[in-house]
């Protein structure tokens, strides 16, 4: 007997094509049965006798996905480690990191995560915060923090000492370890690749349960039916507690979520034994709800950091001489192979690319990749995309290259817009985060928050962002919110606005789209697994700088509700 359940007196929004808007909806054994009005639904054969929900006239639509997160977030810094995301002052980052200390005697090594580099001054505002401040707090045991990107690790000395960094240790491709400018000495930080330097911090088989679960719980609650998951951030092993931990909740049959994830390659790895292992991991966790699909390129760091790869210098005032632009972190030709294997493999591509630079020579590689492959629906996806040319974003409609946006991003951020601004000069600056540009452009667009890099992935947060290009959640900097979304203070180019209907197709059938999904989620479709969210608010009906007050009352996943909200 099949499992019937009719939902009735709401307002459906499909997210089709044609935008259509239901009252009821039918769902049988997981999938969508019927769409239509409710008295045909409660008539409806299938539905006469069915389970009944009354939606009591709220607002439905599909369930959200979210297309680029390191599972699983803020878990492990939030029960085990020390988070900083929420500090919004050096006084701030070092006072939390003394009560954690303080608070855990017993510990033989600090881990955390979420510290900010601009919120120093003069020299550590660029170069990261130093060793010293860190061996105030304890000089005896080793303390490693990850920042809120993921992109660098600030050290004391006894963890500097642990694993033997040093100023003339040598990097793999990519990495720096930082001198100090002066003595030459090291400073503390270590950026990207120079990462490796440090192993992974352990947990029990328990603790990766319940961080994971307590990752699901928190994507339910802001409506995730369906996640593309990268390696856990900051100092958690990257290849197998992704795919594992989620294991252990579907084996607990407690897995509410579908999953897609990517494995990191290594730029400096052999090639062909990298993709043998991906292809192992693919058979070997594939089930109906997660899959392992995309290889993931990690071609340059971050703006702040100085080593986004730019196509024009950055300015005097990064004090890294008039013509420094950052670099590529692969060789080009070796990228171009790199892509043409992921993709006779059967893996997508998805490529962390900031700066303008790294777009471009990602285009190039692909574009080499291609020459050689048979003309297929590849669908690979550049993600960040803080810098892109004009020419670049022609190109990537050309090859049907995906734009992955962190649209929580796209505004003048009180805390990170003046280190952008002096880095990349007032023109450049002013233009960066395009959003308009790639729907002008017909590109497909999708929108994800980098969770933890955005420490609260609230889709509604990211959806009025992309509709005002300006601030939001005013209270997590401390401050009052606007009135106005042309106030001028922290507007974005509110030429890249887009409409609140792009912003929500690029959660819901667009993401679909980029992960190969959309016959089967992203939108309410007979034949499509019934994945919805219940709203308080309809966001139609609501005032653009309204809408990151919007609530998700209810999450359902195959029909089954797996979320509500509580009084």
């Amino acid at each position: 007997m099949k499992n019937c359940t009719v939902f009735f007196n709401g307002r459906i929004h499909s997210m089709d094509q044609d935008g259509r808007v239901y009252e009821a909806m039918i769902i049988e054994d997981s999938k969508i049965s019927f769409l239509g009005t409710s008295e045909e639904a409660l008539t409806h054969k299938g539905g006469a006798g069915a389970f009944q929900v009354d939606l009591g006239g709220s607002s439905v639509f599909p369930g959200f996905s979210e297309s680029h997160t390191h599972a699983p977030g803020l878990a492990y810094d939030t029960l085990f480690n020390i988070n900083l995301y929420d500090a919004l002052s050096q006084e701030e980052i070092m006072e939390k990191i003394r009560q954690h200390i303080e608070a855990n005697p017993q510990k033989e090594m600090y881990y955390g995560r979420g510290f900010n580099t601009s919120l120093f001054e003069g020299a550590e505002g660029v170069l990261g915060p130093r060793k010293e401040r860190l061996d105030e707090l304890c000089p005896q045991k080793p303390i490693v923090l990850s920042d809120f990107g993921g992109n660098c690790m600030w050290l004391n000395t006894a963890a500097l000492k642990k694993y033997q960094i040093t100023s003339d240790r040598k990097c793999p491709p990519g990495g720096e370890i930082q001198l100090d400018p002066q003595t030459g000495e090291v400073w503390g930080i270590i950026r990207n690749e120079a990462r490796v330097f440090v192993p992974y911090q352990e947990f029990t088989e328990q603790e990766n349960y319940q961080a994971m679960k307590w990752f699901q719980d928190m994507m339910l609650k802001n409506g995730y039916t369906s996640i593309f998951a990268l390696r856990p951030p900051g100092t958690v092993e990257p290849r197998t507690t992704l795919f594992d931990a989620f294991k252990v909740l579907e084996d607990r049959g407690e897995l509410n979520m579908r999953i897609h994830g990517a494995r990191d390659i290594d730029a400096s790895g052999d090639l062909d034994a990298q993709f043998a292992e991906m292809e192992e991991t693919r058979k070997r966790v594939k089930s109906p709800l997660m899959e392992l699909t995309t290889a993931k390129f990690f071609l340059d760091g971050v703006v702040e950091g100085l080593d986004g790869y730019l196509l024009e210098p950055y300015t005097e005032q990064a004090g890294k001489g008039s013509c420094f632009t950052g670099c590529l972190f692969w060789e080009k030709e070796k990228l171009a192979s790199a892509f043409q294997k992921a993709m006779e493999h059967g893996f997508q591509i998805h490529c962390h690319s900031i700066g303008d630079g790294a777009t471009c020579d990602a285009l190039d590689a692909m574009e080499m990749a291609l020459e050689k492959l048979p003309q297929g629906d590849y669908r690979n996806t550049l993600t960040h995309l803080q810098l892109v040319s004009d020419a670049d974003i022609a190109r990537m409609k050309q090859m049907n290259v995906i734009a992955n946006a962190q649209v929580y991003w796209h505004f003048k951020s009180p805390v990170m817009f003046p280190l952008e601004e002096k880095l990349l000069g007032k023109e450049r600056a002013e233009r960066e985060y395009p959003l308009n540009r790639f729907v002008k452009a017909g590109v497909t667009v999708v929108s994800s928050s980098d969770f933890p890099v955005t420490p609260d992935p609230n889709p509604f947060h990211a959806i009025q962002a992309g509709v005002t290009r300006n601030l939001y959640h005013a209270e997590s900097f401390d401050m009052a919110g606007i009135e106005d979304m042309d106030d001028e203070t922290y507007l974005l180019d509110k030429g890249e606005r887009i409409s609140l209907t792009e912003m929500i197709r690029s959660f819901t059938i667009n993401a679909a789209y980029a992960k190969f999904q959309d016959s089967v989620i992203g939108s309410l479709e007979v034949g499509k697994y019934g994945d919805f969210i219940v709203l308080d608010k309809d966001p139609y009906e609501t005032a653009p700088l309204e809408l990151e007050h919007i609530t998700i009352l209810e999450t359902y996943f195959g029909g089954r509700k797996v979320y509500e909200k509580k009084e």
